[in-house]
């Protein structure tokens, strides 16, 4: 007896037509419904607005139908950037926000070049040296997205952080830092210390930034290529980091609060090491 020719219908394999549909919009298909890898993909209005606007990647924003009236901003944003729109259903924008939060639209990027640590050393802050943020196991989304859109807010010239046991670059990211992280130098790297030894042998000034430091972050140096390390929630800065950093900085505490949220204590010593900079051009002029 032959074998049964099976249906390719039946079979799980994408309609006529899907497959060039998807290759055209850079996505992967699957029983004609649209795939993007977590890296790929934002979502949520604020982080759609903020791509749409600050003129990241976007490939194709996708909205859902009941909200296309309530999305005319997002409409008329991705139209001025000639950015093509589809209406579609929910259960499709909750695969691909990989069940994230949308809030009714989703946008496809195109992920930003891998880079590296002689990119950051090459690269300006404020037309100044570089000033570089080094995220050791941070893994709070919240914490790390909140140090990147400050991190882009100074102008800063790129990130450091380990490829395991860091909150990951996908949408969510993106979505926690209102864009930031689609647009900043990223470096993953498999063991920090190292990437803290290649920055200092290129010049580079390392602090860590712990409660523990034995140098308040108003008396540091930030005049040359500086690089801030900020420690995870649970552990801070772990010892093997401290030993590859120049100084461990502190930020002192007043009240009855022994120690500051990371993303709040990193935002406070990157925003004095731009102003520490200015002021010091002002002595010099």
């Amino acid at each position: 007896m032959g074998a049964r020719r099976r249906n390719p219908q039946r079979s799980g394999r994408p309609r006529r037509g899907t497959r060039g549909h998807a290759r055209r919009h850079g996505l992967a298909s699957r029983v004609g419904r649209p795939q993007l890898p977590a890296e790929a993909s934002v979502w949520g209005r604020r982080a759609v607005t903020e791509a749409l606007r600050r003129g990241t990647s976007v490939e194709r924003v996708f909205i859902a139908r009941a909200q296309a009236e309530a999305m005319a901003d997002i409409r008329s944003l991705a139209a001025t950037a000639a950015v093509a729109v589809t209406f579609t259903d929910v259960s499709e924008l909750d695969q691909l926000s990989h069940g994230g939060q949308h809030q009714g639209v989703v946008a496809a990027v195109h992920s930003p070049p891998p880079a590296t640590i002689e990119d950051l050393l090459e690269g300006e802050s404020a037309g100044g040296p570089p000033l570089i943020l080094a995220a050791d196991q941070v893994q709070d989304v919240g914490n790390l997205g909140g140090l990147l859109r400050t991190l882009e807010s100074v102008d800063g010239a790129g990130a450091i952080v380990p490829n395991r046991r860091s909150a990951a670059l996908t949408g969510g990211l993106a979505r926690a830092s209102a864009g930031a992280s689609l647009r900043t130098r990223l470096v993953q790297v498999a063991n920090i210390a190292r990437a803290l030894d290649q920055l200092r042998d290129g010049g580079a000034w390392v602090y860590a930034l712990d409660q523990d430091g034995d140098t308040d972050f108003t008396d540091a140096d930030y005049s040359r290529p500086t690089c801030l390390v900020v420690g995870g929630e649970a552990r801070g800065v772990r010892p093997g980091v401290r030993k590859a950093c120049d100084a461990v900085l502190r930020i002192p505490m007043y009240g009855g609060v022994g120690s500051l949220n990371v993303s709040v204590a990193g935002a406070l010593v990157l925003y004095h090491a731009v102003r520490s900079r200015g002021e010091a051009i002002q002595d010099g002029a």
